[in-house]
């Protein structure tokens, strides 16, 4: 038996009639999601809360693509602003990591995401 995957957001029209309350994440409430986490989950060395943005690059119809990045102060010599790519799920709003080379999720897990 073959199974299908129904992402939550098609079924909103069964949910809506129901009376449930049912929205696709916007790309802003997205980023909002992933800079909570960050903070949350200390996706950086640096305590970088009030500089983190996002960089969309967006997605398939179950997640938007973000590259978390930070706003870098003058004094700072850095090469890239980058601390990794994940991935937020449009139906609930879940956050996972994401690898950009082979086009997959797996679970957040705190710390940074390059620090071993």
């Amino acid at each position: 038996m073959r199974r299908i995957s129904i992402p939550l957001f098609a079924l909103c029209p069964l949910v809506a009639s129901q009376g449930a309350a049912c929205r696709e994440l916007s790309p802003g409430d997205a980023c909002a999601k992933l800079i909570r986490a960050a903070i949350k989950y200390h996706l950086s060395v640096h305590d970088l809360t009030g500089r983190y943005y996002c960089d969309q690059n967006g997605g398939n119809y179950q997640f938007y693509i973000i590259a978390l990045r930070y706003r870098t102060r003058p004094e700072e010599l850095v090469g890239s602003n980058l601390l990794g790519w994940y991935a937020v799920m449009k139906g609930d709003g879940s956050v996972w990591s994401y690898d950009i080379n082979e086009s997959k999720t797996a679970p957040l897990v705190p710390g940074p995401p390059f620090k071993k």
